[in-house]
């Protein structure tokens, strides 16, 4: 406890690790809790400020940051290999150096998808690629169930809050 001229402050600060009831009981997953309650005194009144920290809360935002990412990288591959659709559908020449980048660069993801199907080609040199939407579909699904498995393992079911009271002495 500390005093400053008209003023106290005390501070208390416990620890909890417990498990939460009906989750994870059976496979030991425990909940890990900071609590601090800080109580200030003056003339004025009484202010109380409780603070529950949850350490779950923290490993929910980073897993979200880690979803992010790998929505953003399959949103560039998305692009990707819509460029490339769009391009073998205009007939775009091929020995251009931003066809050539966008073939080469798409080349890898497509690979596993050639003679899938049938290309069908117009006389004029337009192709349309449809193993690349297979693959574009194929991509979107692979990152979605990557991220919802990730959540599934990884996410702990808490939360965080803050509670302040005042309390006016008249």
């Amino acid at each position: 406890m500390t005093t400053h001229e008209d003023r106290s402050i005390e501070v208390r600060e416990e620890i909890i690790q417990e498990n939460q009831p009906g989750f994870g009981d059976e496979l030991g997953i425990s909940v890990d809790r900071r609590e601090r309650v800080e109580v200030v005194r003056d003339a004025g009144g009484e202010r109380r400020e409780r603070i529950v920290e949850d350490y779950g809360s923290e490993r929910r935002m980073l897993l979200a940051k880690v979803a992010r990412f790998i929505y953003l990288l399959t949103g560039m591959l998305q692009l990707g290999l819509g460029l490339r659709i769009l391009l073998k559908l205009i007939a775009a020449n091929p020995s251009n150096p931003f066809a050539r980048l966008v073939y080469g660069v798409t080349e890898l993801f497509v690979w596993p998808f050639q003679g899938l199907t049938v290309t069908p080609m117009a006389e004029n040199g337009m192709i349309l690629e449809i193993n690349t939407f297979f693959a574009m579909l194929v991509y979107t699904v692979a990152a979605w169930g990557v991220v919802q498995i990730m959540y599934l393992i990884f996410s702990p079911a808490t939360a965080r809050s803050i509670s302040v009271y005042h309390q006016d002495r008249r």
